[in-house]
């Protein structure tokens, strides 16, 4: 992890690693309740009532004038013009049948504008963080290094992630691996050309579209109509990627 993180990122990734070594003993737990669906669903869901409330309360102890945002609650901030936007749920349906690919998200959003963020894998122990201007990183194995989204040009040799409706990208390669955070960490880093988000919510996307944009990506929002980012929150349909497949993908999405 670079030692030189601004101010705004020390905290959300201090943030991140906190509330991590909770998730990580939660989900070390999980597999003993696997014969047990009622028993793992209680679990899961007091678990990630826990980890929120600590998260809330470890990122409004480092800026207590902030709102927060979440799924489940919205608290207002002294300071209007700051908020974070968080998820611990991303990936929950990966969390609570024991497989690794689940996130924690938080962003920090400036007005309307979104200025750092960060997304992290505990399990995978693969955090990807950015900053406003500042591009997109990501640190495992104790190495750390830039990212920039795939140069891939052509649809038929795409790999997408998270598509919901599949037979419209019948010359694309999907991977839908259960976790918005992931599947946009994965585009920021070039490892997937693309991600299309059919009605998915601002608390698991926030953190990643900045990520992919710093990264040197293009988002799009779709609602009848082809958006910028700043729309993008209140959109059905949500394109991330390169500049070259921006065409050929709004093009499928169109199609009836």
């Amino acid at each position: 992890m670079d030692n030189n993180l601004s101010a705004n990122l020390n905290v959300i990734v201090g943030a991140c690693q906190r509330v991590s070594r909770y998730m990580l003993r939660d989900f070390g737990e999980i597999e003993q309740l696997q014969s047990s669906v009622n028993g793992a669903g209680n679990f899961v869901s007091a678990s990630q009532t826990k980890i929120e409330k600590i998260l809330v309360d470890t990122l409004l102890e480092a800026r207590p004038r902030y709102g927060i945002l979440s799924a489940n609650e919205e608290i207002k901030g002294l300071d209007i013009s700051h908020r974070f936007i968080i998820s611990v749920s991303d990936g929950v349906e990966n969390f609570s049948r024991g497989l690794p690919f689940f996130t924690i998200s938080i962003a920090i959003q400036e007005q309307k504008n979104l200025i750092a963020s960060v997304i992290y894998s505990p399990v995978l122990d693969k955090m990807f963080y950015a900053e406003a201007g500042s591009g997109t990183f990501v640190s495992e194995s104790r190495m750390t290094r830039r990212i920039r989204v795939s140069s891939n040009r052509e649809l038929f040799n795409a790999v997408i992630g998270e598509v919901g409706d599949f037979k419209r990208f019948s010359t694309a390669k999907i991977l839908d691996f259960g976790s918005v955070g992931l599947s946009l960490g994965y585009v920021a880093g070039g490892m997937l050309d693309a991600f299309v988000g059919f009605k998915k919510n601002v608390f698991d996307l926030a953190a990643g579209l900045l990520l992919v944009k710093e990264a040197g990506g293009f988002i799009r929002a779709y609602d009848g109509e082809w958006k910028e980012i700043q729309d993008v929150f209140s959109s059905d349909i949500v394109v991330c990627g390169n500049s070259y497949l921006q065409s050929e993908i709004k093009s499928c999405i169109i199609k009836k």
